[in-house]
């Protein structure tokens, strides 16, 4: 299993509505986002429950880390585009609830 399966399967559980989340993320990659002044600052560009995000606007990429212990799996790094089609396609999978 890599940090990817596990960032989908959190995606997809349906304890904790993650629309609005992946509306968010889907937002962010078409505008970056304003930096938040948080003391201390936080690493990630968007965060879940077990996930980190580190949005590269530079080099168009998406970094996914596992927040609760990072050793458990390796940082997957993925471009927007590749992104966007995994946050649209986990978008459809929550409206239809088919998973």
């Amino acid at each position: 299993m890599s940090v990817l399966d596990n960032f989908v399967e959190e995606m997809l559980k349906q304890e904790v509505p993650k629309a609005a989340l992946i509306d968010r993320m889907l937002r962010g990659l078409r505008k970056e986002r304003m930096p938040q002044f948080n003391v201390p600052p936080s690493k990630y560009t968007f965060e879940s429950n077990l996930h980190g995000l580190m949005y590269d606007y530079q080099n168009c990429c998406v970094t996914i880390s596992y927040k609760v212990a990072n050793s458990v799996y390796p940082d997957l790094t993925i471009s927007f585009n590749t992104f966007r089609v995994i946050l649209e396609g986990l978008a459809v999978c929550i409206r239809k609830q088919k998973w």
